[in-house]
């Protein structure tokens, strides 16, 4: 057992200023008329010292021993009563037996040492209780961890479960694409007839039903050629996408209705999705009959990498809020300063020319869905008027002399 010196030199130090203190104040102004007072006034306060330096320590290693047991402690303490026992005794012995005052001995020794015995036992009886609040709640922190650990086995459990329903799922999903197969009949006059679309393929033929659809409600003069397309499309189509957008929205839904890293596994089953899929998906979320969709579509931005490009009109992108194309969680250059740099590097370094317009269009937009940027995103960082802002762009390389920098005006 390590010895506390330091406890050991302040408890001296404190029991020989309060010796000092009794001595020289205390006896002058207290006990000048009665030294047995004195005596058990010097007494009690030295007893009352030792007593606050030593019983924390002694308390500790009864109740918490270092080396498996408090024997030695114990032992100790043992040592210390018996041997103020014996001090007791002898000075009691010492002080009457000469006057052979042994009634007023016993006395003295019963009244002296009874409290201490009763002490003891009451200390004892103080270590029992103390044993027992630790052993409850030693049981009452180990059922708290047993319980912590059971809710752990559950929630490693219901993971499991879910994961194994969640991949399952989604190789159906897989089997339900692979399995589409579209042909069409012989047709001299139509180079697309007489094919056959098999699995993802098959989306982009299911798209260009949608096109077709849609120019003929367009040419029809329908007031909503984009709704009256659809629905064309749908009964054409219906037999083969039918059970594919059953089973894809029941598979959202089971993400969405779990506990877990929703957006993770949303993550797995867009980069599931083809850009068709994601294409005749955008449309079908527009028609009543998808609506559902489209709650699931902004929460998780199912449309974060859409090919824009491609829709009927750039218009119907207002359909969906900006949470839809933009997924938060993956960071992105900002639209402001990519379009800045890339009229530098693009249209001012290398000097384009009004005549360029188009391939430089289509090169930012390129450029933009390669960094992460939608279409409207960048239509909103060009102030919504994106064709004048690379129509000047372009009028300003063009003009400026050979071997002549050309300045950004957001630079200038």
């Amino acid at each position: 057992m390590k010895i506390d010196f330091k406890r050991i030199i302040a408890w001296i130090a404190v029991s020989a200023i309060s010796y000092l203190g009794m001595r020289y104040i205390g006896w002058p102004l207290l006990f000048y008329a009665s030294l047995p007072a004195y005596e058990l006034a010097v007494s009690i306060l030295l007893f009352a010292v030792t007593v606050a330096f030593w019983i924390g320590p002694a308390m500790k290693h009864i109740i918490e021993p270092q080396e498996g047991d408090s024997r030695k402690t114990l032992t100790g303490l043992a040592y210390v009563v018996l041997l103020t026992m014996g001090l007791v005794f002898f000075y009691g012995v010492t002080r009457d037996w000469d006057e052979k005052k042994l009634g007023t001995l016993g006395d003295f020794l019963g009244g002296t040492l009874n409290p201490l015995l009763t002490f003891l036992t009451f200390v004892g009886l103080i270590l029992t209780i103390i044993l027992q609040q630790r052993e409850v709640h030693a049981a009452k922190v180990d059922a708290a961890a047993l319980e912590i650990e059971r809710k752990a086995d559950r929630s490693r459990a219901s993971r499991h479960e879910f994961e194994t329903m969640f991949f399952q799922m989604l190789s159906v999903h897989n089997s339900i694409v692979n399995s589409m197969d579209l042909r069409s009949q012989p047709d001299p006059e139509s180079p697309g007839n007489g094919k056959e679309w098999h699995g993802r393929d098959c989306f982009a033929r299911f798209y260009y039903h949608l096109e077709q659809e849609h120019e003929k409600a367009r040419r029809g003069g329908s007031l909503d050629p984009v709704a009256d397309g659809y629905d064309a499309f749908w009964k054409r189509d219906r037999k083969d996408l039918g059970h594919y957008y059953r089973f894809l929205f029941n598979m959202i839904r089971l993400i969405d209705d779990s506990e877990f890293d929703k957006k993770a596994y949303m993550r797995l089953v867009r980069a599931q999705l083809s850009d068709y899929e994601l294409l005749v998906l955008f449309y079908n979320a527009m028609n009543p009959k998808g609506q559902a969709f489209k709650t699931y579509i902004t929460k998780y931005s199912l449309f974060d990498n859409l090919p824009d490009e491609l829709l009927l009109d750039t218009i119907h992108l207002d359909y969906y809020p900006d949470d839809a194309y933009f997924d938060k969680s993956v960071k992105r250059e900002d639209p402001e300063a990519f379009l800045d740099g890339w009229r530098a590097t693009h249209i001012y370094a290398e000097r384009r020319t009004p005549e360029e317009y188009k391939f430089v269009r289509e090169e930012l937009y390129a450029d933009a869905r390669a960094a992460g940027i939608t279409r409207p995103k960048l239509e909103r960082a060009a102030g919504n008027e994106l064709e004048v802002y690379l129509r000047e762009a372009l009028e300003e390389a063009s003009r400026a002399p050979a071997g002549t920098p050309v300045v950004s005006p957001s630079s200038a």
